[in-house]
């Protein structure tokens, strides 16, 4: 969806960088935040033994009131739970911020799935809950619009990478190169793919923190349409255009990815195998964030 009115320096006046935790190695903060590549920054608190009980996730795609779903949503979430399920991971899926309200509730689920969810979709009991949640050693996932999500809280805006939605240019097709190949969520994956989507234009560029790893780029050349965005982003950055990346917050782990507007991108076998290697990797089944 095209975000109507936001200016970068409303977000980038937001953005908060500290100083290092006691005791936890040198990353950049989000206020009291730990985040990075440091696996100090994660607090493993335990309390559930997949071995035991399993893997299982949580997809979560509420849209707030008067915002347009994603078309997408419905083949989306059927085709993630077929993804995951045949990983043996459980799937239950939602939309109701009744089932996200409480830390415990959440705490059930080794990784939480924000896909497509659009604007203020969290009241304050769920906005602490996945809050608590994440500083216990949860796992999250943001894909597509999870980026269009929660503008006004800072916190939210860290876990993505210091950064959110800001425009796109037209559906098409466009060449994604991994950046990364010793992930989880990549070393699968061709070298090289073309999908078809909207290719998020991002503000703040994530990569200015140096925190993040970067995944998966978009060849920009390679969009005949062209990369400007429909709110004046020139879809243009001074380095990489990141698509997918990971890094460690508040806590917790992090995977995220732009990418996932179409039906038929969730039917492409790279891009399946890259959301089953960084769900994977959230949860703690895969190693997390790995690669230079």
């Amino acid at each position: 969806m095209t975000l109507k009115s936001l200016s970068k320096l409303a977000i980038a006046g937001t953005m908060a960088l500290g100083c290092t935790l006691v005791g936890q190695a040198a990353n950049a903060q989000n206020g009291a935040v730990c985040q990075g590549l440091d696996p100090a920054c994660y607090n493993d608190w335990g309390g559930r033994d997949p071995a035991t009980n399993g893997y299982s996730v949580l997809i979560y795609s509420r849209v707030a009131e008067g915002s347009n779903p994603h078309a997408n949503t419905p083949y989306g979430i059927a085709r993630l739970t077929d993804l995951l399920e045949s990983a043996d991971i459980k799937v239950t899926a939602t939309s109701e911020v009744t089932d996200v309200q409480g830390a415990r509730q959440l705490r059930a689920y080794d990784a939480v799935i924000f896909f497509n969810t659009q604007r203020d979709v969290l009241d304050s009991a769920a906005m602490m809950a996945l809050r608590i949640y994440m500083e216990s050693g949860g796992g999250f996932v943001g894909i597509h619009n999870a980026f269009g999500t929660m503008y006004n809280w800072e916190w939210y805006r860290g876990l993505l990478g210091n950064t959110q939605l800001f425009d796109h240019g037209p559906n098409q097709p466009g060449t994604v190169n991994v950046i990364t190949a010793g992930d989880a969520s990549t070393r699968d994956l061709q070298p090289s793919f073309t999908v078809t989507d909207e290719f998020y234009n991002i503000w703040p560029d994530p990569q200015m923190g140096g925190n993040i790893r970067v995944l998966l780029a978009s060849d920009d050349s390679t969009r005949e349409r062209g990369t400007q965005g429909y709110n004046g982003h020139p879809g243009t950055y001074e380095g990489l255009h990141p698509v997918s990346w990971c890094h460690y917050y508040d806590g917790g782990r992090a995977f995220l990815t732009v990418l996932g507007h179409t039906e038929e991108i969730f039917d492409d076998a790279n891009f399946r195998a890259h959301i089953l290697g960084g769900v994977e990797s959230a949860m703690g089944r895969q190693p997390f964030c790995q690669g230079e």
